[in-house]
């Protein structure tokens, strides 16, 4: 009895340490997660408050009075930030596709086909990864102006979508996680590159195209820079220009409408230009993490 006693006391002391061990993670993580969400929490704590519960001391991440008028103004009264979340939308989504399709026939060529000087071609790719974009801001610049393709949708699509480093080298990744057996078997068959490609690997690597896209659709949906030097025309701003100016008027409180506070604002537009990053990341949260795990995070 006294051993039957004794193993009792070891397994529930071990299941006490487990649960203080489970219980100190579950803490730590949860104030990590807390610390990463707060600034957006208090983001929209502003962005619903009124003018008096703004100023109101002491402050009160719950507004006792909320409001909508920020997002009202920013979304039907303010002159241009409706249409340039609609540049956006349409940038994004076409330099997105624009990816995609070169990104799959690259990452294959460089995966699967054999063609001298590819691998020398590749690790010179790989190197200009490490090239500061802002380097070549000016040369971009020109080659943009001589083409005609500044102050235009049409250019910055195609900008953002020459942007292939980082994408080929994912989809390069993903189409060597693939078992060439497969693709064997269908030349034998008779089947073509493009047919392979097409019928074979491209459903395969569906996981991976969905990495290329979210991480491109980031990137574009909240350039700064690129669109500010390429774009002179306040009507073809992106959102991310748009933002920088609601800040600044948020700065200088020249904000006159229904007596809201420029910060109110600001933050109202900080929450609607995130909204969209972070829908289409829980909507395809499931594939990306599976891209990365199947081939992405493969070397």
């Amino acid at each position: 009895m006294s051993q039957i006693a004794m193993r009792r006391r070891q397994v529930r002391s071990r299941v006490i340490r487990l649960a203080l061990r489970d219980g100190l993670l579950y803490l730590i993580v949860g104030a990590i997660i807390l610390g990463c969400l707060f600034p957006l929490i208090f983001a929209f704590s502003i962005s619903i408050k009124t003018t008096k519960g703004f100023y109101t001391a002491p402050f009160h991440l719950i507004p006792r009075q909320p409001t909508i008028l920020p997002y009202r103004y920013i979304l039907t009264i303010s002159p241009y930030f409706p249409g340039q979340m609609l540049n956006s939308a349409i940038v994004a989504l076409g330099a997105v596709a624009l990816t995609i399709i070169m990104a799959t026939m690259g990452g294959y060529a460089f995966s699967r086909l054999d063609w001298r000087f590819r691998d020398l071609a590749f690790y010179s790719m790989i190197i200009s990864m490490f090239v500061p974009h802002a380097g070549g801001l000016m040369a971009q610049y020109e080659l943009m102006d001589f083409l005609h393709l500044r102050n235009s949708l049409l250019g910055l699509i195609l900008a953002f979508g020459a942007g292939l480093p980082v994408p080929i080298f994912i989809m390069r990744q993903v189409f060597l996680s693939i078992p060439k057996e497969i693709e064997e078997s269908a030349y034998i068959d008779g089947a073509s590159t493009w047919k392979v490609l097409w019928k074979i690997a491209l459903p395969m690597s569906t996981s991976g195209m969905l990495v290329v896209a979210i991480l491109k659709f980031v990137a574009v949906w909240g350039n700064y820079l690129f669109v500010l030097t390429m774009i002179d025309k306040q009507e073809l701003y992106l959102v991310s220009i748009s933002v920088a100016i609601i800040q600044q008027l948020a700065g200088s409180e020249m904000l006159d409408y229904q007596d809201l506070v420029g910060s109110n604002v600001a933050a109202a537009a900080y929450i609607t230009v995130m909204l969209p990053v972070v829908l289409v990341y829980i909507i395809l949260q499931k594939w990306f993490v599976r891209g990365l795990t199947e081939g992405v995070l493969k070397f």
